[in-house]
């Protein structure tokens, strides 16, 4: 009788936690929405500077297709991207635009994505996954 209680247990325990998707992990795949950016100088810019400057950046990944979208006021309509997605490992993966192209190399760790623009004083860009 107590096998059976706690394979009956178990097997709930393994049920619920699908529901709330646990597991997930370090899973790329997603909406990815910029939350912060941390300059080099250690300036941060949190998620409501962002949206007070008007700027809004996402990214949705799926399978290989990695498609941006940039939103500002100082532009019109949206700037849109598609890149390639290469996986490195260790939860590490490249945004290709072509063949020659890398975009950036990304890292994710639970529900943060991050990575760095710029050479001489680069940027840290915070995105999160969207429930």
């Amino acid at each position: 009788m107590k096998k059976t209680g706690r394979f009956i247990l178990a097997f709930i325990t393994a049920g619920v936690l699908s529901l709330f998707g646990c597991g997930n992990g370090d899973s790329i795949e997603g909406t990815w929405v910029l939350t912060e950016e941390i300059e080099a100088d250690g300036n941060k810019i949190d998620s409501k500077e962002l949206e007070e400057i008007g700027v809004a950046e996402t990214y949705v990944i799926s399978g290989t297709e990695v498609k941006y979208t940039c939103e500002a006021e100082l532009i019109k309509k949206p700037i849109e991207i598609t890149f390639t997605l290469e996986e490195l490992g260790d939860n590490k993966y490249k945004f290709k635009y072509g063949d020659s192209f890398d975009f950036a190399t990304v890292e994710v760790k639970g529900n943060t994505l991050s990575y760095e623009v710029g050479e001489e004083e680069p940027t840290k860009m915070i995105f999160k996954r969207q429930e």
